[in-house]
């Protein structure tokens, strides 16, 4: 009896766990998202998903938050499944709803290419996203063309705090 209810558990948990990563970015937008404050000296990140059919993702979405002065280090994305709207695929990254391309801009990510790619040149590198203020981050997607049946890129921004000041 006890193994029977066991057995049923693990299913529930099974299921919620993969209905959950079928949305990866799919986070209360009503909810705050304060910068991730430490005080020892390491370098931080934030990792997302982002799939071409994330529920609202053609508006900007947020998912954290940097302080002012922190320093946007480094950025690589790997797309493991191409994006294939018809026309263009644009993922961008930023520090505002409505454009969200401060730190990824449109020109910086090739969302038709299954790689690992180290963005270099990226619009955000440095201090140039968080120079002026503490900045909430939104990542956003969007089509032209037919609408997309696949696309997943995941991301990794990572930053050092303004801690030395």
């Amino acid at each position: 009896m006890k193994t029977k209810y066991l057995r049923a558990l693990a299913a529930a948990a099974l299921v919620l766990g993969s209905i959950g990563a079928a949305f990866a970015l799919n986070t209360d937008q009503t909810r705050l998202f304060p910068a991730r404050v430490y005080t020892d000296d390491h370098p931080t990140y934030y990792r997302l998903t982002v799939n071409f059919n994330d529920p609202r993702i053609s508006t900007g979405q947020a998912f954290g938050g940097l302080k002012q002065n922190d320093f946007i280090k480094a950025i690589d994305c790997h797309v493991t499944t191409v994006f294939n709207a018809t026309t263009t695929n644009v993922v961008t990254i930023g520090t505002t709803a409505a454009n969200a391309n401060e730190i990824i801009a449109a020109a910086d990510l090739n969302e038709a290419s299954a790689t690992v790619q180290h963005l270099t040149t990226a619009a955000g590198i440095g201090l140039t996203a968080t120079s002026g203020a503490d900045v909430t981050l939104y990542a956003k997607y969007a089509q032209t063309g037919t609408a997309a049946t696949t696309g997943a890129v995941t991301c990794v921004i990572e930053y050092v705090s303004n801690n030395d000041m």
